[in-house]
């Protein structure tokens, strides 16, 4: 029996692609085998180790009670540190306040010193009419004022009113100064206590000045006349 031309190129061609398919394959595996070399398999299974994981984290645990004792303990120590720590800056406060309150009565009382030297000379000088009375018992510098501490009292029967822009004051050359009251009642109640209060004139218009005179009477009827001379001047 006699085979065509046809299938001899058949099996021919069958047979040059089962070798090329083989030599391709040996060839394929040897490249994979030397890329291969270099890298080895790890002594632990990555999927087991996620496995386990997630088993102990699903796995119940005892629940333990803290102890009361030890709850009131932290809350004792936590809550003691706290309030001495506030007592601490409480009392460095109290401290610095007394230390300033200190400060400032020594700093008062020196210049409450200091202005009763300047009050004594000359003074108090006063004078009364029908009952009502007034004194100038001390000068005082107060920055850029002349003070005149006076006293004003009545020991008469009547109440008596007072203008005070009608208060006069000179200096012992005549001249005519500005000034003004203060704390002094405008009206003075019959058989009065005492009142307390100042006469104010600017240090700048007594420079070349001796000494000073109060004339003052009352409003409307004006029968006082309560004129105090030679005040000295206190510089």
């Amino acid at each position: 029996m006699k085979i065509n031309s046809t299938l001899k190129l058949t099996l021919l061609l069958l047979l040059v692609m089962s070798g090329a398919g083989t030599a391709s394959a040996y060839l394929a595996y040897q490249a994979g085998t030397q890329a291969l070399k270099g890298v080895s398999q790890p002594e632990n299974n990555p999927t087991k180790k996620l496995t386990e994981g997630s088993k102990k984290s699903t796995e119940p645990t005892e629940f333990k009670p803290i102890d009361e004792k030890t709850i009131l303990i932290k809350v004792y120590d936590h809550t003691h540190k706290k309030n001495k720590a506030a007592a601490s800056e409480k009392d460095k406060d109290k401290q610095s306040s007394n230390t300033e309150d200190k400060t400032s009565q020594l700093s008062q009382d020196k210049t409450q010193q200091g202005e009763t030297s300047q009050t004594l000379a000359g003074l108090p000088l006063g004078v009364q009419d029908q009952g009502v009375t007034l004194e100038v018992n001390g000068a005082t510098n107060e920055g850029t004022t002349l003070s005149l501490n006076v006293n004003l009292q009545n020991e008469g029967t009547t109440p008596v009113k007072f203008l005070y822009s009608f208060l006069e004051v000179k200096d012992n050359q005549g001249r005519s100064l500005s000034a003004i009251t203060e704390g002094l009642p405008d009206e003075l109640p019959a058989n009065s206590e005492n009142f307390v209060g100042k006469v104010k004139i600017p240090l700048a218009l007594v420079d070349d000045s001796q000494s000073l005179s109060l004339n003052l009477t009352d409003y409307p009827d004006q029968k006082l006349q309560l004129n105090i001379a030679q005040i000295p001047v206190i510089r």
